[in-house]
């Protein structure tokens, strides 16, 4: 039907009346004609299983180039964003081979099978309570932490987001690794990516968990945050600034904390107020602070 409903326009164009129904073409259609059709969409069918199990078997292989394997989740990773095409991949062991190249000693393989399985459990339960059973937040978890590799550790971010986004099961699973703190390291290094992209995530876990809020908030986020906005103002404050307005509006710990004269913010986001005004790359970063200021002012306390 799909291929009946791609090509109608180009078989109208060829002069003849193409009926809106696709069955009814089937039924008009020759019955050699439609027996090769039939038999050619079968083997379609039968050869993406059959390239994802070779994808595994080059991926398993001590023997396969490294260009090959590259390549190979490439192509994976253009089947699998079919959620029916994950879980088959799972069934037929394809796990397996996303476990070996993120232990793998090549940095290209690590961030390809982290961008995989953050393809794979993206709005797939079924792929993601997997992954969790099957130890892979742990094995993403020491990527970020650990990884000397600045993109693999950027895959890593991006993956156990994936995972653990509006899935309960992998949150609370990441937060028995003590995945925050780990997050809260990523923030707090010197890559802009892994700054934007861990307060982007850590911004999203408190929008959806009130609880993830006050977990952060014992933490010493807050400090954390502070300490960032002790320099002067850079791009990546935005996103910095945005957390811990999130805190600070959801937690009255957060607030609390915020509020303290010991810790220095609301010097801290005066001297970075004057730095952005006026300049249009700082305008979001301008109003966050516009907000925390309101916020975290002594003044009416």
């Amino acid at each position: 039907k799909f291929c009946l409903e791609a090509t109608k326009d180009e078989d109208a164009g060829g002069g003849g009346a193409v009926p809106d129904n696709p069955e009814q073409v089937l039924e008009a259609m020759d019955p050699q004609q439609r027996s090769w059709l039939e038999d050619a969409l079968k083997d379609m069918s039968v050869d993406v299983i059959q390239q994802l199990g070779n994808g595994i078997k080059i991926l398993m292989s001590d023997a396969t180039d490294l260009d090959e394997k590259e390549e190979t989740l490439d192509c994976l990773e253009d089947w699998l964003g079919n959620i029916d095409m994950a879980v088959n991949f799972h069934k037929i062991g394809g796990f397996a081979c996303i476990r070996k190249c993120l232990l793998s000693q090549h940095p290209s393989l690590r961030t390809g099978a982290a961008h995989l399985v953050a393809e794979i459990c993206q709005n797939n339960e079924y792929c993601q309570d997997k992954l969790v059973q099957e130890g892979f937040l742990e094995l993403l978890c020491n990527q970020l932490d650990s990884d000397d590799d600045e993109a693999c550790r950027v895959k890593a971010l991006y993956s156990i987001s994936c995972l653990c986004r509006d899935y309960t099961p992998g949150r609370e699973a990441f937060s028995k690794l003590d995945g925050w703190s780990i997050v809260v390291r990523a923030i707090l290094s010197d890559i802009p990516k892994l700054r934007t992209k861990g307060c982007f995530f850590l911004g999203v876990a408190c929008d959806d968990n009130p609880k993830t809020v006050e977990e952060l908030a014992r933490m010493g986020l807050v400090q954390q945050l502070a300490s960032i906005l002790q320099v002067p103002l850079e791009l990546t404050h935005e996103h910095v600034l945005r957390l811990l307005l999130t805190l600070v509006q959801h937690s009255q710990d957060a607030r609390r904390e915020a509020i303290d004269p010991a810790l220095g913010i609301e010097s801290a986001l005066k001297d970075r107020l004057v730095e952005g005004q006026g300049k249009d790359e700082f305008r979001e970063s301008v109003a966050h602070i516009t907000n925390l200021m309101k916020l975290c002012s002594t003044k009416d306390d």
